[in-house]
């Protein structure tokens, strides 16, 4: 669900992030839950970096687990980017161990920018 707004100054009117697959690895001992994100930038002018976080609820809009999202490379206006994430795994916390469980199908992602730097220099949020 995109929750749309008219105020120019709204951030989520210019960039928009989406979670479109989690999944869940092992390397060398450790334990990691990844993410494929979508970045689009919705502006008419390229994108330098981007901060915000990322909150996965269940149906009903309880929290599960968050995240903060840092994305440091370029976005062209009107472009989107693919960007693959990870987050250590700990199966001792509820929070992880409840977002490595659900289908991503049965969680809402939200996005919530705070700040976005474009190539120009200036920046909002």
């Amino acid at each position: 669900m995109e929750v749309q707004s008219n105020d120019p100054h709204d951030l989520s009117n210019i960039i928009d992030v989406q979670c479109i697959r989690k999944g869940y690895k092992e390397y060398d001992y450790e334990q990691f839950i990844t993410y494929n994100f979508i970045i689009h930038n919705k502006s008419e002018k390229d994108i330098r970096a981007v901060k915000g976080l990322i909150s996965f609820t269940n149906l009903f809009g309880d929290e599960i687990n968050s995240l903060g999202f840092v994305y440091d490379e370029s976005i062209k206006s009107g472009r989107k980017n693919n960007y693959n994430a990870t987050t250590d795994y700990n199966q001792y916390v509820d929070r992880d161990r409840d977002l490595k469980n659900k289908d991503l199908k049965d969680l809402k992602v939200i996005w919530k920018p705070e700040k976005i730097i474009f190539s120009d220099g200036s920046s909002i949020g």
